[in-house]
């Protein structure tokens, strides 16, 4: 079976198949823990026949009726580490941190040799925010490097 995977920025991944009886899935896995299950019409695959939303919790227990284990969760957790290279998504608080200032005032990269690789506001999706970039409350900021790097940096970003 074909496995497609395809970003979707500020939401999550929206994974989709044939599976072996000829429907075509779709599975969007959101950022908030929530599942999306989508089953697209034979005829035009571009029409849904039908979605279910399944809580964190749901979709768990969905996935141990169909065999999963819990090595499904440490596998979405080495998916953020790769050979030295850790990734973190970072909410911004209300007050403290970085929040209402810049990402140059924190100088992340030169404390911590982290990076602030995009930023997340609302339905919005800013790559590659310059040091000047505000961040605000509510902001999720993607932080990459090492492990110790971006447990730092997520300290500077949070407070």
């Amino acid at each position: 079976m074909e496995l497609f995977e395809t970003p979707l920025p500020g939401v999550g991944v929206r994974y989709e198949f044939t599976a072996e009886g000829g429907d075509h899935v779709g599975v969007v896995v959101r950022r908030d823990g929530k599942r999306d299950i989508a089953l697209y019409d034979r005829e035009d695959p571009d029409s849904c026949r039908g979605t279910i939303e399944l809580t964190e919790g749901d979709a768990s227990k969905v996935a141990e009726l169909l065999g999963g284990t819990n090595i499904t969760a440490r596998l979405e957790e080495l998916k953020h580490n790769v050979e030295g290279l850790a990734i973190e998504w970072v909410t911004m608080p209300d007050g403290g941190g970085l929040s209402g200032k810049t990402i140059g005032d924190g100088r992340i990269r030169t404390e911590t040799s982290a990076s602030v690789v995009a930023v997340i506001r609302g339905e919005a999706a800013i790559p590659g925010p310059e040091p000047t970039f505000s961040l605000a409350p509510g902001d999720t900021v993607l932080v990459m490097g090492s492990a110790t790097a971006v447990r730092q940096a997520t300290q500077i970003l949070t407070g």
